[in-house]
């Protein structure tokens, strides 16, 4: 699915990556917004049951490209 970090020494473990997820509040979410262009906005979130869970609002720009790629990255 990814392809191998370049500079692997410096990849974080699955345990590195759930204690920044855990102990920040605050991310940035990108996804793809119109005509394929990248979208990032800045959101507040809550990791738990290895999942991502943010507030927002049932319509906008941002629920409009999750439900058109739903692939990421905060």
């Amino acid at each position: 699915m990814f392809r191998p970090m370049r500079r692997f020494k410096q990849q974080l473990s699955k345990e590195e990556c759930e204690e920044i997820l855990n102990n920040c509040k605050s991310g940035v979410l990108a996804v793809i917004g119109d005509s394929g262009y990248p979208y990032a906005v800045p959101l507040s979130y809550v990791y738990f049951n290895d999942k991502i869970y943010f507030h927002c609002a049932k319509e906008g720009h941002k629920v409009d490209a999750i439900a058109n790629n739903n692939s990421g990255s905060l």
